[in-house]
């Protein structure tokens, strides 16, 4: 529950508000394609836009990955909602299954289509595209041997797909559990991670053919547990030393147990070379699943951003979470190291049991100073409001990126359905899943916050676009909000439970989407 947070809210809510099936694409595109490369030296500092249809306005991709379809369960769908000079609208999108008809494959129950996808250029054509994992999918006689898939970026937005091939499948399953795009060689041309169920990462670089093909596959044995709920659990992409070349932030469980008997979560750092992530030099980092990478303090070079749902403010405090922001520096991750829970600076409320600070983050430049920006999600975030305690409501807190690096202090802001004109009733987990990205090609980063427990599991998107405020800063706002619910894009919501708003071209851990939390 939050202290005074009302007080909080409503003077950063004040300054802000005074400033499948594809419809809707009917013409063709009017500015070349914007394709997704994490990684590339200065440019890190901005993110690349991603643009499936390459009109010049940011696109996004939202699964449900437990949606149903035609009588089968938890097949999952992908919806692609695409934006404009207006943002993006339910009218202009497409909703993607295993049923569709330009899609290989058939939908099947199970199957958890979308609980992992990743966005970027695979086939150097100008056109963002879109990579989807199946983990669940049964492969022949390979049962839950999991499946990856490109869905192809065109002037129509994506219209069509191909199936890239696992390339060890006897050696694992849930092939496509995580997935990361970025240029991990340095050769302009957006590679493709994949993690599984093993310790292994495999990599496609060189391009990716419409066929399929990989100009060049890599694997990289990495110290983790294999099993089901363990494997490469989180793939992370973004240019940490400015060489121009994407680096890997790998999470997963360690092999062997602690001596409470428990596997602990666990990063790797994977720096890139001229052959892809290296095969030799991997940096053992603290765990915590979620992750972004980007230039948060405008050095050039991207920051580790990792998201520590567990983790408490202090050694004996709740275990409220915590995001930890390591600086990059030429040589990968410096020691200049940077702690932000829900106590430090003026960040709104407190660090209290089960809050899951930091379950999701992201990064966008906001206010458009050239700075990355951060949004941080608290899904399980109680709160008394009017008199009545809702639980596991959920909040997103956004912090502004400054050269000394993430600002805890100046003006942050704080957001939960609701409340102050953002849409939607208090409850559902509001940023279980976070993005941020340019929707309406204005010069500043929107914030999309996924709430897979609304409306009793269907689940919505909210978008919060960016605006001028009263002090003439440009700051996420209200103005023009919506709130996306999964009956409006085409999923079925009858007898379903499809938790829309889960994934936001990051991963979700299978045990979570079929645990139903």
């Amino acid at each position: 529950m939050k202290r005074g947070h009302r007080t909080v809210l409503a003077t950063a809510v004040a300054a802000t508000l005074a400033g499948g099936l594809t419809v809707g694409l009917t013409g063709p595109a009017t500015a070349a394609g914007s394709g997704v490369t994490a990684g590339s030296g200065v440019a890190a500092a901005k993110r690349s836009l991603t643009d499936f249809n390459g009109d010049g306005y940011g696109d996004f991709a939202v699964t449900a990955p437990a949606a149903r379809l035609n009588g089968k369960w938890r097949v999952g769908a992908v919806t692609v909602l695409y934006g404009s000079a207006q943002g993006v609208s339910a009218d202009r999108r497409t909703t993607i299954t295993q049923d569709a008809s330009w899609v290989p494959g058939a939908a099947e129950n199970g199957d958890l289509f979308g609980a992992a996808t990743t966005a970027g250029d695979f086939d150097h054509d100008g056109y963002t595209d879109l990579a989807v994992g199946t983990p669940l999918e049964d492969v022949g006689t390979d049962v839950n041997g999991g499946l990856v898939q490109i869905m192809w970026g065109s002037a129509k937005g994506l219209t069509s797909a191909t199936t890239v091939p696992d390339p060890a499948p006897a050696a694992h399953d849930r092939f496509g559990a995580s997935l990361a795009a970025g240029d991990f060689d340095g050769d302009g041309r957006t590679d493709l991670a994949v993690g599984t169920d093993g310790s292994a990462l495999h990599t496609f670089r060189k391009g990716i053919s419409r066929s399929g093909k990989a100009g060049a596959l890599g694997t990289r044995a990495l110290p983790l547990r294999s099993a089901p709920e363990a494997g490469i659990i989180n793939l992370t992409a973004g240019d940490v030393t400015g060489d121009g070349r994407a680096d890997l932030m790998v999470n997963g469980l360690n092999p062997t147990k602690g001596a409470d008997g428990t596997y602990y979560d666990v990063n790797y750092f994977v720096p890139g070379t001229a052959t892809g992530p290296s095969a030799t030099s991997a940096k053992k980092m603290p765990g915590g699943v979620a992750g972004a990478i980007g230039d948060l303090d405008g050095d050039g070079r991207g920051d580790i951003v990792t998201g520590v749902h567990w983790g408490r403010n202090t050694a004996n405090g709740p275990i409220g979470g915590k995001v930890v922001v390591t600086y990059g520096s030429a040589s990968g991750p410096s020691h200049r190291v940077q702690t932000i829970t829900q106590e430090s600076g003026t960040v709104p409320g407190d660090s209290e049991n089960r809050d899951k600070f930091g379950q999701s983050v992201a990064l966008g430049d906001i206010d458009g100073d050239g700075l990355l920006d951060l949004a941080i999600g608290a899904p399980r975030e109680n709160m008394r409001l009017w008199g009545h305690m809702y639980y596991n409501l959920g909040t997103v807190t956004v912090l502004y990126g400054s050269k000394a690096g993430v600002d805890t202090s100046a003006a942050p802001q704080y957001f939960y359905p609701g409340d102050h004109d953002v849409p939607g009733r208090p409850e559902g987990n509001f940023g279980t899943a976070v993005l941020l990205t340019d929707l309406d090609h204005d010069g500043g980063a929107d914030l999309i916050a996924g709430t897979p427990w609304a409306d009793n599991g269907d689940g919505t998107v909210t978008v919060l676009p960016s605006g001028i405020a009263a002090d003439g800063r440009r700051r996420i706002g209200t103005t023009g909000a919506q709130r996306i619910k999964p009956g409006q894009v085409g999923m079925e919501i009858l007898y379903a439970i499809p938790q829309f708003g889960s994934v936001l071209q990051n991963s979700r851990q299978v045990s979570l989407i079929n645990a139903n939390t």
